[in-house]
């Protein structure tokens, strides 16, 4: 029996309060401890924020490596690693859908605001969905979480779930076009933040 209440983790359970929000960013990453800060909300919440805005202003890998590392040392001394640009979807959450699976985390915690996040020990999952395939914001959830679950097994790491309502689906924004090389220089297996764009 799991510690935590899926609905919680919904949509609708992470709005702080009665909104009009209809989308929800996440960011999946690599923690190097099952008790890293990303795993305290108050930290996990400003870092999503700031990185949605920092994402569309980097023209290079190299660029964000350096802003992230300087941002996040506000926090913490490193061991966290983002593996996709913020994303978004619409009245989904993958905290929810993961819990729904009975993947249990080692750590979950919400904060008043919305903001929830979760380490979990990394799993094979199999029969996920391509990342290039997929077809809606569910499919791709899946298909980013069995890559980072993949390289989280590899180099001896975690995964990290951060989610928190806000933001525009329909309008997610301009991420600045990378290369598959310039994503991987970044350390992303993903730079867009939905399946359309």
């Amino acid at each position: 029996m799991s510690d935590y209440k899926i609905e919680d983790y919904t949509f609708a359970g992470l709005l702080a309060r009665k909104s009009t929000m209809t989308s929800l960013a996440y960011l999946i990453g690599l923690a190097d401890s099952p008790v890293h800060k990303i795993a305290d909300p108050d930290v996990a919440g400003p870092i999503l924020s700031w990185l949605y805005d920092v994402e569309e202003q980097c023209r290079d890998a190299g660029r964000i490596l350096e802003r992230q590392e300087m941002f996040f040392g506000r926090f913490f001394s490193g061991g966290y690693l983002p593996q996709t640009p913020v994303m978004l979807t619409d009245r989904w959450s993958p905290i929810s859908s993961v819990l729904g699976q009975g993947l249990e985390p080692i750590t979950l915690k919400r904060s008043s605001r919305g903001n929830a996040t979760g380490i979990w020990a990394p799993i094979e999952i199999n029969g996920a969905p391509e990342i290039q395939t997929s077809k809606t914001p569910e499919q791709l959830f899946w298909a980013i979480f069995a890559k980072v679950c993949e390289r989280a097994i590899g180099r001896g790491m975690f995964v990290s779930l951060i989610a928190k309502p806000g933001w525009a689906y329909d309008s997610p924004g301009i991420l600045p076009k990378w290369s598959a090389a310039e994503t991987s220089a970044a350390d992303r297996v993903i730079w867009r933040r939905t399946p359309e764009n």
